[in-house]
């Protein structure tokens, strides 16, 4: 279990990943699908920019220096907490080897644990995905 702080914790990371993704969607919006290097697709998806990562963020957005500056104030225990939250939203890591997940966190390097946080372009998802599939909140609907 998560205690209170560290689930406002998550929360507020979340929020945070959130506005950067928003950001890298708007400014990716402008790009030709040309310019991303991937083929048109004939069908299906249609969002070339959906997926990567929030590297298409200038790192001197407010939005992703605001991400960057709050995983990295966290002590080493939440932040570590942290990236098993996301690796369970992900899929990556079950609820049942928590444990081996957790160990898996200690071995990392700081840079390395954000790094992979930052990484991620949807990880407002999968750190809310991954609070519920703790059983610490319930599922909060997608809010774009």
């Amino acid at each position: 279990m998560l205690y209170q702080l560290e689930v406002l914790e998550v929360r507020h990371i979340a929020d945070l990943a959130l506005d950067a993704r928003m950001v890298r969607d708007r400014l990716l919006e402008t790009v030709p699908e040309k310019g991303l290097g991937k083929p048109a697709l004939a069908r299906g998806d249609r969002d070339p920019a959906a997926g990567g990562s929030l590297d298409a963020v200038p790192r001197t957005q407010p939005a992703f220096v605001a991400l960057l500056r709050a995983i990295e104030v966290l002590p080493r225990d939440i932040r570590e907490n942290l990236w098993v939250v996301a690796r369970i939203g992900r899929g990556d890591a079950a609820i049942e080897d928590r444990d081996a997940t957790i160990r898996s966190a200690k071995t990392l390097k700081e840079d390395e644990i954000a790094a992979d946080l930052m990484g991620d372009h949807d990880l407002h998802i999968h750190l809310r995905k991954g609070l519920y599939d703790l059983g610490e909140t319930s599922l909060p609907v997608d809010e774009h």
